[in-house]
């Protein structure tokens, strides 16, 4: 019966998918989380079945279990036969196969292109399946399919485990499930064990794993729709028969249009991902990161949404209005595309009128674009037939998808300027910061961090089974070494080779170069040259591999062990059959001279520093295969899905029509680049929308761009950021090579190059002479210690007595300077603070004082302080003796010495460049903010004047006033160019410029401003000579004040030496071999396109022969038509480019690796019909190879390794590349808790009734109140979510509905705040600042709605309200747990972002003033608007904001670089030349792009990746700390702590660390066995109060004992142990007078109960927490040994007492008594809890000899208190007592001592008997049990 019951209750838990003991059955097998037991009997049979072996006998007892569908039952023949026959060795790899056909047929029968004709409106109506072939093997192998999945269904059961009864589901319903935990990536997985290292097949052949994995499943009876892949083939199944049946019907293609479900069953090609065992592991990694990746979708999702709805309720209906040109000669007005607007010209008054509604009445507004006159804005269709817009939040949603996508949003961002107002934009920025900066690289962060723990758990990588193989050091070549061996050999020709080795380098770079000087109009000597060039050349490669394999000889074998040499052979064979006449006069050779090309790469390995690089980027060359062929795949399956989708729907004339296959697979991946994605999206959605499937193919398309462009590519930053990871056993190794490099004593600088140039040395010393005589040898140093001591820098407790105003001096410090005081207290200082500030030392305090001692010693970071004080104090000396050798070289200009007060007060003023001053005048806390301000100042005003006067402005003032020299701009230009000069000479003065002691050159800021404050005075001055400046290079020189900004203030530097300069080299490397890669992509680009992009731009021409005379183009439809002459030229969709010769190919291959304009360039490439003919759409796909295999090689690998170099300088920066999983979480759990405030609730409940109640609504996290609130959030959110233009238009009394709904939500919240406010009163409820952002938003919402609905509101006060009512919804973070940890997490990287961001914004004003200075009067070209240009500050910085995303960066270059005769030549002052100029557009754009894009917007990547820490705190010990711990450790630190200093006293430790529950929890006993719950549990059910051995006094004595017996002694004496620990340790880092603060207090729990020491710490710290637990376990041992001899003196205090007692009781007696004085027992072996105060008359005070109080206080009850004179129970009569000690006998002292002579023994004499007697051992076998445990 026991057994039915225990498989019962495991049906039942097994419902909740959680994982059991080793009967577990259904773990929900996504895939395999836990652990899977030692095999069994049935295991052993299933391998033997899988070797080949003998079918199983029938007889033996049944391998599946319960009843499936029903009826068939674990004896079923059908179903025992269906499951022989799915764990057949064949099966599996036929169903497999089955799938391959599958893919075949759907490959096959979607590569004839199928689309609309020019004539059609909608494609033609389909009747039935049935039309090709392909149909009936569909069919037919879907009816395998599905017979094979309920086969499945009959063995393994269809949702539940077969042993469940149909009557168990209700009964499963109503139990509670456990939550289901996230998946830690530590842990062991099945996959982890089933990829061992001493695996030998470790690359599988294709599809074993995946079988073996089907066939485990089946075997353990895993249901149906339990498994991820027989999902995805249910779904694929259903969709197809639903399919097939809509077909046969007439309906999938004739009654509507539905393509879903036939697009829907191609999933079930999806198995081919499983095709490797590389990409099995992919998916397993993947697999692995869902949780958390599912987590961040979550967050983003909602940020997502949240800008949709601000966006819906910002801009709903501006999309609509569009300037429509007026009719003049009868015909329809005509729609001007793409020119939206908020107003025109009135034609009658000329003045800007409203703009028209759809009813013909004007609007309210007038705003952002003004159409001219004879032209009308009015509301219409929105663009795109209506999908681009924000006029419903799915709409918006979509648009920010886009946005967020960072490609295809600044068209809209523009399109919104027109059409709303210029701030407009800051939506769009805002956007782009948040989701694309910030959100979208948390799904960086969680991949790159969740496979780099897979790979330090596995072992392996996380993208390939296989490991990572030895890379080839930079010195081994790859010919000389045998299985890690050098072996010398005697070979000549092997000696000739190495000889010659640079030859055939060389030879390659000939190959190359020779190619290269191909072009398209090359004649034919030229072709016949590089012919007979490339035939030499190949035959002597081929000769250079033979005589490679010679020299191996005779271990030719050797030769084929390296995949160089293979790489080379490859290249030597293809190389020579392409020479072949027949293949090299054909149209592959081209394609073909890959071969030749190829060998670049040797010379490529023998660039400096680019070999390691190389090796590095392609180590783990696996893992890229195994990823690209995963991006494959992935692809291949979203371009059946698409072809399925929208084949036939679309005509030719869209690039990306989905016509075929090979185009699908084109358009998808074109939306997994994010280039252009928009145009595939909105031509689908065009085509589908009379379809009725636009949502389908919105959705598909959205979907398929944030899987494969957020979670896809990303994985390429991980793939290539795990060849740059330390390995984790290496780690630990580099960091004790650190610590020990850090802990050795500094040397001495050596002298800078200033020194060795310093002519002093050469002048003969004067130095002024003392006489002093008799000097002891050894008094130099002292002596010049005590003389540099005698000019250091005054103390800060001289100046203290100055009133000065610190707050805003000590911002202006922070600012300039930084903070001054340092966050590292010195151990030993520590200590003899504890020392001076203890009046009165605890007992505890001196013996710590040794230990801190210690402590200070063994600090890595003060252990040769002395030491290097030492050094610096002769290294000061030696500067103090040349002072005085050379008195001329402290002066400045020898002018201005020491005791200069001129000197004095510029030295007040600077702060010094080289350290600190050793003469002079120290630096002043009040002058030199001041000074530092006026110089900011100076810099801000000369930035905005410079912003002001752009060289429109000046040409208009100019024009105004005329030439005058004297204008306000040039007079503020040079009163603060006159400031900066100002303060240099200070700079001079104050310290010398070249060779002082501190020179002005001494500091690289210094040379910066230097060369800043040259070229401002050379654009002053040249601006006053030649009014309006020399040329575009003088002008530019203004934006150098820019860079003021980063010398100035203190973050700034911070942050460019820490993010810049620090990994600047690393990044040149990438640079560098991006250049490098681009080489031979470009000569292979000329030999393929060179002379064959050329077209007409009279498109209706057939080529070049045509292209002559002139044709009418028009602008509008084919209205107003003008005479253009015909040209045949280069291609221009976005930007001019052509492969006709090398410098053009490399030029167009650069901005398309940037992947920007590369779908252009390969729709061109697509188009080509030959040369010297018009290009047609698509009729030469095959050219998209090309582009397709450089943008997965180049935009793809090379970006990413830009991001991978820069999340690899972060981590060497912080220090985080070293550091072991364990440890990384443990920072992460440290960033978690120093994140942590405690609460500020009131100590006690008010006890007014109605505050009483308010107060329990505000801190009842979970009760009724916070549920309504919490549903009237959500009811807003949808309220919000649901506004639509169209529904408000028709409505026009729905908007005071909307309003009066929001009034009453918004005064709902401040009811709610008022509660709140009122209950925990100011104090309690500003500490939190969700409370504060509570009053601004409620607030604000009410104020703003009650003005909009019941007066008169402007525009402003419009947009505050929808500004107050869509952050109302940013509270569901808050009651979010999930969201709320997410956002906190996030919200820990602002500081470095923001840093990050100001150091970027000083670059954009330094670009945008040199944008305007060199292109403000630049004719517009085919890019510029009135908003798209750089004449205007704010203009400039929006167009570099969206060109740092990569948008149109490379149009825009080719626009400004228009030279004559397109432009205008002038000489005028007033005038400029509208002209570009080629080297200034090429110089700024490129460099911009680099910097902005490559640089700094992977820079966000890298501080993301690096400061996100969700990804450890999720799998370290911070998953134990939930938000609700969290909650109840504060809310016990509040009851607590002191109210005034917020820190927990020591008198308070005890009933703190008792009443802590959870995760915390440090109870000696566990909370069941309390005195109070034992007492309640072993309370007699008897009534009477006769006491006998089994009752007394109500307590039912068997009962005590039965609960006493149930403790776990083992498990308490591990709770004692670490409760003793924690408390001395909390008692060591209390400060006297203040207490132990809320991070002090959880940072020792943590150590004490979350994580293990040696695992978590890095070494430094490691070293330092050692000597702290040898301090805590000494104090420990010390209380032990207190309490133990406090118990001996109380023991024989007693024992004197009761025989004093005795013997007073005989004398009274006159029968004389007998006294036998047995003995006593041995003291029992285990060890009491001598760390609890044994409470003497029933008292528990904290006595001064125990200072380790337990945490239980025990106040027994007199009832209780019978134990002398009752009867003895049996407990009692286990332990028999004495009278005589034998301690007391060993020790030599008469039992009968009196009370006081026992507390005055000597401790040392106990101690030393103690020593030699059974006290002693116990005392050992104390100490071996705290080691045990």
């Amino acid at each position: 019966m026991s057994k039915n019951i225990r498989r019962a209750s495991l049906r039942v838990v097994n419902l909740a998918g959680t994982g059991l003991d080793d009967s577990i059955r259904l773990p929900d097998d996504d895939d395999d989380d836990g652990q899977f037991p030692g095999k069994d009997k049935e295991e052993e049979e299933y391998e033997m079945r899988q070797k080949g072996s003998n079918p199983p006998d029938l007889t033996e007892p049944s391998p599946i279990r319960g009843r499936t569908l029903c009826f068939f039952g674990p004896t079923s023949k059908i179903r025992l036969k269906l499951y022989y026959l799915l764990l057949h060795p064949w099966t599996e790899p036929l169903i497999l196969v089955l799938i391959i056909i599958n893919a075949i047929i759907l490959t096959i029968q979607a590569s004839h292109s199928l689309l609309l004709s020019p004539s059609q409106n909608a494609p033609t109506p389909i009747k039935g399946y049935f039309h090709l072939w392909e149909d009936y093997v569909l069919f037919v192998l879907f009816v395998l399919f599905t017979l094979e999945a309920f086969a499945r269904i009959c063995v393994s059961g269809f949702l539940f485990d077969p042993e469940i009864r149909v009557s168990a589901i209700k009964l499963a319903n109503s139990i509670s499930h456990p939550p289901k935990h996230i998946r830690n990536p530590s842990q062991p997985t099945f996959f982890s064990k089933a990829l061992r290292s001493d695996q030998t097949d470790v690359i599988s052949l294709p599809f074993r794993l995946n079988i073996s994995h089907a066939h485990e499943k089946v075997h353990r009876n895993v249901p149906y729709l339990r498994q991820s892949w027989t999902r995805i083939d249910f779904v694929a199944i259903v969709s197809f028969w639903i399919s097939f049946i809509l077909a046969m019907t007439h309906v999938e293609r004739g009654t509507y249009h539905i393509g879903a479900f036939r697009a829907m069953s191609v999933l079930r090609t999806a198995r081919l991902l499983a095709i490797t065992s590389g990409t099995t592991t992919i998916m397993r990694s993947l697999k692995i990161a869902r949780p958390l990746l599912t987590n961040v979708a979550y967050f983003v999702v909602f940020a997502m949404i949240l800008f949709s709805v601000i966006g819906v309720q910002s801009f709903k209906g501006s999309f609509q209005r569009s300037c429509y040109l007026q009719p003049t000669l009868g015909e329809s007005a005509t729609q001007i595309s793409n020119q939206f607007c908020g107003g025109h010209v009135d034609p009658v008054t000329l003045n800007n009128t409203y703009y028209l509604q759809r009813n013909g009445n004007p609007g309210n507004t007038i705003k952002g674009y003004i159409c001219p006159l004879g032209q009308v804005c009015q509301e219409g269709q929105n663009p795109y037939t209506g999908v681009e817009s924000f006029d419903t939040v799915y709409f918006a949603l979509l648009q920010v998808i886009i946005v967020a996508s960072a490609n295809g949003w600044s068209p809209i961002m523009y399109a919104m300027i027109d059409a709303e107002y210029f701030v407009s934009c800051f939506f769009f920025i805002i956007c782009i910061l948040v989701l694309n900066f910030w959100l979208i690289n948390l799904f960086v962060a969680v991949i790159t961090n969740t496979f780099s723990a897979i790979r330090s758990d596995t072992k392996k990588s996380a993208f390939g089974a296989a490991p990572l193989g030895p890379i080839t050091d930079e010195q081994d070549e790859g010919w000389a070494i045998v299985d890690g061996r050098h072996i010398s050999q005697n070979n000549r020709l092997k000696v000739v080779y190495q000889y010659t080795r640079w030859c055939w380098v060389f030879l390659a770079l000939a190959s190359l170069v020779v190619q290269a000087t191909a072009t398209a109009t090359m004649s034919d000597v030229h072709q016949t040259v590089l012919d007979w060039s490339e035939l030499a050349i190949t035959i002597a490669f081929d000769f250079e591999i033979i005589l490679r394999v010679l020299a191996e000889l005779p271990a030719w074998r050797k030769f084929f062990a390296h995949g160089n040499n293979w790489l080379d052979i490859l290249l030597a064979i293809g190389s020579t059959i392409i020479q072949i006449p027949a293949i090299h006069n054909s149209s592959v050779y081209p394609w073909l001279t890959i071969f030749q090309l190829a060998r670049f790469y040797r010379v490529i390995l023998e660039f400096p520093r680019m070999k390691p690089l190389m090796l590095t980027v392609f180590g783990n060359m696996y893992g890229l295969a195994n990823m690209t062929l995963f991006l494959m795949l992935v692809n291949f399956i979203a371009a059946l899905v698409g072809v399925q989708l929208l084949r036939g729907d679309m005509d030719g004339s869209n690039t990306m029509n989905f016509g075929q296959l090979f185009n699908s697979f084109l358009a998808v991946y074109q939306i997994f680049s994010s280039e252009n994605w928009t145009t595939v999206l909105y031509g689908a959605t065009d085509a589908e929308l009379s379809l009725g499937q636009a949502v389908i193919v919105a959705f598909f398309l959205s979907c398929w761009l944030l899987f494969a462009n957020f979670i896809v590519l990303q994985m390429f930053i991980a793939v290539i950021n795990e060849n740059f990871n330390v390995a984790e056993e290496a780690k630990r190794g580099k960091q004790a090579s650190d610590y020990w490099e850090n802990d050795q004593q500094r040397p001495i600088d050596n002298a800078t190059w200033m020194r060795k140039l310093n002519p002093y040395q050469w002048i003969k010393a004067n130095p002024v002479k003392v006489k002093v005589e008799n000097l002891p040898s050894n008094l130099v140093l002292p002596m010049q210690k005590a003389l540099v001591q005698d000019y250091q820098i005054p103390s800060q407790q001289g100046s203290a007595t100055r009133h000065l105003p610190s707050k805003s001096l000590t911002m202006l410090q922070q600012l300039f300077v930084g903070d001054m005081r340092s966050n590292n207290v010195p151990l030993a200082n520590l200590r003899r603070a504890r020392h001076d500030s203890m009046a009165l030392q605890d007992p505890i305090d001196e013996e710590t004082e040794r230990h801190l001692e210690i402590l200070a010693s063994v600090n890595p970071e003060n252990a040769s302080t002395q030491d290097i004080n030492d050094l610096l104090y002769e290294r000061r000396a030696q500067k103090a003796d040349f002072i005085r050798d050379h008195p001329t070289y402290d002066k400045t200009f020898w002018l201005f010495s020491q005791k200069n007060r001129i000197r004095h007060l510029c030295q007040k003023m600077v702060k010094p460049a080289n350290g600190e001053r050793i003469f002079g005048t120290p630096l002043s806390n009040v002058v030199h903010p001041i000074f530092q301000l006026v110089i900011l100042l100076a810099v801000i005003g000369g930035i905005v004047t410079e912003g002001i006067a752009t060289p429109v402005y000046r040409r208009d003032y100019f024009l105004a006033n005329g030439v005058i020299r004297g204008s306000w701009f040039n007079i503020a230009e040079t009163v603060f160019g006159l400031v900066l000069v100002i303060e240099f000479f200070i700079k001079v003065i104050a310290d010398g410029f070249a060779f002082t002691p501190n020179a002005y050159v001494r500091s690289i800021w210094n040379i910066l401003d230097f060369f800043i404050l040259i070229g401002i005075l050379v654009n002053v001055s040249l601006t006053l000579m030649f009014v309006g400046g020399l040329s575009r290079f003088t002008r530019a020189l203004k934006a150098l004040r820019a860079l003021r900004l980063i010398t100035l203030i203190e973050k700034m530097r911070d942050t460019f030496q820490s993010l810049i300069l620090s990994g600047v080299t690393r990044i040149l490397d990438a640079a560098m071999l991006a250049i490098l890669y681009l080489i031979p992509f470009s000569v292979w680009g000329v030999n393929i396109f060179a002379g064959l992009m050329n077209e007409c731009n009279d498109t209706s021409v057939q080529g070049i022969s045509d292209c002559t005379n002139e044709y009418v183009n028009t602008i509008y439809g084919d209205s107003f038509g003008f005479l253009v002459p015909r040209a045949w030229q280069n291609p221009s969709p976005s930007t001019t480019f052509s492969f006709d010769n090398f410098r053009a190919s490399l030029l167009i291959l650069f901005e398309i690796v940037s992947l920007e304009g590369w779908i252009d360039v390969m729709s061109v490439a697509m188009s080509i019909t030959g040369k010297g003919q018009q290009p047609q759409t698509n009729v030469s796909q095959v050219n998209a190879i090309f582009f397709v295999i450089y943008n997965l090689l180049g935009g793809v690998v090379i970006l990413t390794l830009f991001v991978s170099i820069i999340i690899g300088n972060f981590s060497s920066e912080t220090g985080t590349a070293f550091l072991t999983q364990p440890q990384r979480e443990w920072i992460d759990l440290q960033k978690l808790i120093k994140r942590q405030r405690p609460s500020k609730r009131p100590q006690d409940r008010p006890t007014s009734l109605v505050r009483s109640w308010c107060y329990d609504r505000a801190v009842h996290k979970h009760g009724w109140w916070s549920r309504m609130m919490t549903f009237l959030l959500i009811v807003q959110i949808f309220a919000l979510m649901f506004h639509d233009y169209a529904l408000y238009i028709t409505f026009n009394h729905l908007t005071s509905h909307v309003d009066n709904f929001s009034l009453l939500i918004t005064f709902m919240y401040v009811i709610d705040i008022s509660v709140r406010f009122y209950g925990l009163g100011w104090n309690s409820f500003r500490a939190n600042g969700w409370n504060i952002f509570d009053i601004a938003v409620a607030g604000g919402s009410f104020v703003t709605t009650l003005v909009v609905r019941f007066g008169s509101s402007s525009f402003v006060i419009q947009q505050l309200q929808k500004l107050f009512l869509v952050s109302i919804a940013f509270k569901l973070v808050q009651r979010t747990n999930s969201l709320n940890k997410l956002f906190k997490t996030a919200v820990a990287n602002l500081p470095v972002i923001l840093s990050l961001l100001a150091l970027w914004l000083i670059l954009f004003l330094f670009f945008a003033i040199m944008y305007m200075e060199v292109f403000g009067m630049t004719k517009w070209y085919s890019a510029e608007t009135r908003t798209q240009n750089y004449q205007t500050m704010g203009s400039a910085l929006v167009m570099l904001a969206f060109m740092s995303t990569g948008e149109g960066w490379n149009q825009y270059m080719h626009d400004y670089a228009v030279e004559y005769p397109r432009c205008t030549r002038t000489t005028s002052l007033i005038n400029q030349t509208d002209c570009g100029s080629t080297a200034w557009a090429f110089s700024l754009f490129i460099a911009w792009n680099l910097l902005s894009m490559y640089i700094f917007v992977n820079m966000f990547t890298g501080v993301v990746v690096e400061n996100f820490s969700y990804v450890f705190q999720v799998s370290g010990g911070a998953k134990s700390i939930t938000r609700e711990e969290m909650r109840s450790f504060k809310k016990i630190w509040a009851e607590f702590a002191n109210p005034k200093t917020g820190r927990l006293e020591r008198s308070r430790f005890v009933p703190f660390f008792a009443k802590l529950s959870g995760v915390f929890e440090t109870r000696i006993y566990p909370i069941d066995y309390s005195v109070k719950n034992i007492v309640a549990q072993c309370k007699s059910d008897k009534e009477t109060h006769v006491w006998s051995s089994k009752d007394a006094t109500g307590m039912d004595l068997s009962k005590l004992n039965k609960a006493l017996s149930a403790i776990d002694y083992a498990g308490v004496r591990k709770r004692r142990t670490t409760y003793s620990r924690l408390y001395h340790e909390a008692s060591v880092s209390y400060h006297q007078g203040t207490g132990i603060s809320f991070t002090e207090m959880l940072l020792l729990l943590a150590h004490n109960k979350l994580i293990v020491d040696r695992e978590a710490l890095v070494l430094k710290d490691l070293v330092v927490r050692t000597e702290t637990n040898k301090l805590v376990t000494d104090l420990v041992n010390l209380d032990r040994v207190r309490s133990l001899l406090r118990m001996i003196s109380l023991r024989r205090r007693f024992l004197a007492h009761r025989e004093q007692s005795k013997r007073i009781r005989n004398e009274q007696q006159d029968i004389p008594a007998i006294v036998v004085d047995a003995f006593p027992s041995t003291p029992p072996p285990s060890t009491r809890d001598i760390t609890s105060p044994r409470s003497e008359n029933g008292r528990t005070q904290h006595e001064s000899w125990s200072p380790t109080p337990s945490p239980l206080e025990l106040h027994p009850s007199p009832q209780l208190s019978f134990a002398d004179s009752a009867p003895r129970s049996s407990l009692q009569r286990a332990r028999r007592t004495s009278d005589i000690s034998m301690l007391s006998a060993d020790i030599g002292h008469s039992y009968w001592r009196d009370s006081s002579s026992s507390v005055t023994d000597d401790p040392a004499t106990v101690l030393s008997s103690m020593q030699n007697s059974m006290w002693g051992e116990m005392m050992l076998e104390a100490a071996k049990e705290e080691e045990d445990i």
